[in-house]
């Protein structure tokens, strides 16, 4: 099966910019291809019309088995689905003046597919061979997704021209492409991109790494110094992937949503009450260990390659599981012949999913563990043994202590109540390094 590279561009000044983003880099990597990398977010102000709200950018890169067409058409119904409503043909979308060819938005108008009116490239630039301006609508928006450049493909047709002859001319596509591609070479004019960059005609000033970029995407973490200033960032940093841990009870759920929910995060949660064997296992360890532990362990690569693989570009993932959990609960459920086998498969599956930026595991004693499993009533925990907890507790801090400087944190929740109480709450974002 063959694939190609495409580069992708975000734009939108319209609504909640990050959060449609999100959506967008979700649907795109569900639709139209694995999203390999994407660059920070960029901040332009509107270009040849009035607005108030700024334009955001991004670029994506994309391993895609579609052809180009086909791509277009799978992005303009993304598009649609994410609220752009594009006009009919002599109409005006968002207050944009249609044909006077001085507008810049995230987009252009003027493809026609399968009935849909869209776009195939980025702020300003059209989705077919255009002259003079004509058939430009460029205007405030909810969403554009457009493709830049499509491997080393050439296409000049009514419907989709790539790369964009107006491409060395925007500086708000150039400046995220130059930051995942600057050495790609453009494959019509023979030159790289920061060559073209660098040769631009557009004002590069104006196009900016977004001021709030940590706010709104906590996750990005430090940024890349430019000539005369210095990267700053979040102390760990480029926590994209934040993973949280703890022993059964530690309340590492509830910790996750409510990060999730302050950020804007993806939420990405162990489906474990799904596992048949459970109950099973709470009334005969030694017979329903293997099978448990097997079914963990495929859940979680699962979720692993279907959650963290695909959303892994998402400004932002929170996880309340780690895969690297089955391993520390085998070791403590399985016999010895029985644990070989299953490190060695697990060994195997590790290399194929990405892993957290910050592994965050939630230390709590015993007891607190017990008063907060009987208080969530579940029936198949009520006969939980203390010494099994003591166990986990020993693997998870034997496990923290193998990760690298920098990537593993324990937080001692015993005396925390950071559901209720917010100043324990902002006391654990200290630690992680997030902005409450």
């Amino acid at each position: 099966m063959s694939f190609q590279v495409a580069y992708l561009l975000l734009g939108a000044n319209l609504g909640s910019c990050a959060k449609t983003f999100a959506l967008a880099r979700r649907k795109i990597s569900e639709k139209a291809g694995r999203i390999v990398r994407a660059s920070h977010l960029y901040n332009s102000p509107a270009w040849g019309f009035s607005s108030p709200d700024v334009f955001y950018n991004q670029v994506l890169e994309v391993q895609t088995e579609l052809d180009p067409f086909a791509l277009l058409r799978e992005l303009l119904q993304i598009e649609r689905r994410l609220g752009r409503v594009r006009p009919l043909s002599g109409q005006e979308e968002g207050g944009g003046k249609k044909g006077d060819g001085s507008d810049r938005a995230s987009g252009s108008e003027g493809l026609r597919q399968d009935g849909l009116e869209g776009d195939a490239f980025g702020p300003g630039i059209a989705g077919r061979n255009e002259s003079a301006g004509e058939g430009k609508a460029y205007a405030s928006r909810v969403i554009d997704i457009d493709v830049l450049l499509y491997g080393n493909a050439v296409i000049s047709s009514r419907d989709l021209t790539v790369p964009h002859p107006l491409l060395p001319q925007r500086a708000f596509a150039l400046v995220p492409l130059c930051e995942l591609a600057p050495d790609l070479v453009h494959p019509a004019l023979g030159v790289s991109m920061r060559e073209l960059l660098e040769k631009c005609p557009d004002e590069v000033a104006f196009v900016r790494l977004c001021e709030n970029e940590k706010l709104l995407f906590p996750s990005c973490g430090r940024v890349p110094a430019r000539d005369g200033e210095t990267g700053d960032g979040v102390p760990f940093g480029d926590l994209r992937f934040l993973a949280i841990e703890g022993n059964i009870g530690a309340g590492k759920t509830s910790l996750s949503r409510k990060i999730a929910g302050q950020f804007g995060a993806k939420l990405v949660l162990e489906s474990f009450e799904e596992n048949v064997f459970l109950p099973k296992f709470y009334q005969n360890k030694e017979r329903y260990a293997f099978p448990l532990e097997l079914a963990f362990l495929a859940e979680r690569y699962r979720q692993a390659k279907e959650d963290f693989v695909q959303e892994l570009f998402s400004p932002f993932i929170v996880s309340d599981f780690s895969i690297s959990k089955s391993l520390i609960f085998a070791q403590n459920t399985l016999q010895e012949d029985e644990y070989a086998l299953f490190s060695r498969l697990f060994g195997i599956i590790l290399t194929t999913i990405p892993k957290p930026d910050l592994y965050v595991y939630l230390h709590s004693d015993v007891d607190r563990l017990m008063r907060n499993i009987r208080l969530r009533a579940r029936s198949y925990e009520q006969d939980m043994d203390p010494a099994y907890l003591r166990r986990i507790e020993e693997g998870y801090l034997a496990y923290v202590k193998t990760l690298p400087p920098g990537k593993g944190l324990v937080i001692d929740v015993t005396d925390m109540d950071f559901v209720n109480r917010e100043q324990d709450y902002e006391e654990i974002l200290h630690r992680i390094g997030l902005r409450a």
